[in-house]
This record gives C-alpha cells, structure tokens and sequence, in this order.
C-alpha cells in the first residue's frame, strides 16, 4: 500500500513541475500534500498528518490556488532546451539520488537474522505515549520560552500586517 502511494505521490510531484496550466499545478501540489499526509497515517504519524492536511492544503496550496486564478495567468509558449539544461538537470538528480542511497548503504547490518538489525529495534524503546502527547510533552516543557518568543513573533506581524492594511485604506480613500 505504501508502495502505490509513494508512485502515485511521484506522479503528482512530477506533475507539479511539468503541467503548464499554473491551475492544474496548484491542482497537483494538493494532491501531492494529500498523498503526504495519507502516507504519514500510514506511518502512525497521525499529528503531523493532521498538519500537513491543515497548514498546507487548508492554507497555503488554497492561496496559490486563489493567486494564481485572480491572476488570470496566460499560457504561453513553454520550449524547453534539453541539450542546454539537460545536463545539468541529470547531475542533480543524480546527486539527490546518490544523497538518498548513501546513508542506506552505510547503515550498520548485522549478520544474524532479521531482529538483529539495530535499525529495526528502535520502536522497541519508545515511550507508550500518543504523538500528541509526546508533542506537547516536548513544547511545553523544555521549549516553551521558544513557544512563546513564536507566538509573540505571530501576533506582532498580525498586529503589523492590520495596520497596514488601515494605513493602505486610509491612504486610498484621501486620494480617491
């Protein structure tokens, strides 16, 4: 199951990229967040699930959407020179696959049977806790102060983003 999703989750990534209606893209990069956050409840994740769904589907993708629609882009005529950037896109990739499979390969085996692999036996020494619990445990406890310098940091650019907003309007409607 895992396996069609992250197939399916390298389609729409793809898809991101290569479709040349900017809508369609949008359409994609949701879909892609979706299959994220499907394949993080797959993984007992459930929290960050649930964050992917809210923050990036529910807030940032839906405002690309809305940008992009009020925008009224136009499609141009998108040719791409394969010879000139090529080279450069196949050395990348390459490097990001080489910098996906080296810390595999360098994992530590052992010779004994399946249980003896120590990459395996890391649930074994969890906690019995909810990721939510383990979550708040951590920021309330030993990171609250960076809690709190990130709530003031939020409220004083909402503080800042609404007096500007007053200011903007009031400018304009002087002018008009």
């Amino acid at each position: 199951m895992s396996f069609l999703l992250l197939v399916f989750l390298g389609l729409t990534a793809f898809l991101v990229i290569s479709v040349r209606n900017p809508v369609h893209s949008v359409l994609s990069l949701i879909s892609v967040f979706l299959l994220a956050s499907i394949l993080l409840f797959c993984l007992n994740v459930e929290f960050l699930a649930l964050s992917f769904v809210i923050i990036y589907v529910g807030a940032i993708a839906i405002l690309f959407l809305f940008i992009v629609m009020m925008l009224d882009i136009k499609i141009g005529d998108t040719s791409f020179d394969f010879l000139k950037y090529g080279s450069l896109s196949y050395f990348l990739s390459f490097i990001f696959i080489l910098e996906i499979i080296l810390p595999i390969i360098s994992l530590n085996y052992s010779v004994g049977g399946l249980t003896d692999y120590t990459w395996i036996n890391w649930f074994n020494e969890l906690d019995f806790v909810t990721n939510v619990q383990a979550i708040g445990q951590l920021l309330y406890t030993y990171y609250f102060v960076f809690l709190l310098v990130a709530g003031l940091i939020l409220f004083v650019s909402v503080v800042g983003a609404l007096m500007l907003t007053v200011n903007l309007n009031k400018l304009l409607f002087q002018q008009a």
